[in-house]
């Protein structure tokens, strides 16, 4: 069985631009969730990487905040934070 990494992405977005930067985090396939919120940053990021042995997920997550959430066109800036241990109910 597969184990992930979860991470959560902090997103600023160019104004009147949310939503667009929204429905593009969510074709995304490691995206899980998008949020906007008030405050500094527009939209909380949930994404989810698959951990391997040759490529830590750390650094997948780093690939995929680079590759693929930058380049989503309003995007500004992002902030990521990397989950290293979480407890669900």
């Amino acid at each position: 069985m597969p184990v992930y990494q979860k991470a959560f992405v902090l997103v600023k977005v160019a104004s009147g631009h949310v939503e667009d930067v929204v429905d593009a985090l969510m074709k995304v396939p490691e995206v899980t969730e998008a949020h906007i919120v008030p405050g500094d940053w527009d939209i909380i990021a949930v994404i989810s990487a698959q951990k391997e042995v040759i490529v830590p997920s750390d650094e997948k997550v780093y690939r995929l905040v680079l590759d693929k959430i930058e380049k989503i066109k309003h995007v500004q800036d992002t902030n990521t934070m990397v989950s290293q241990f979480a407890k669900t109910k």
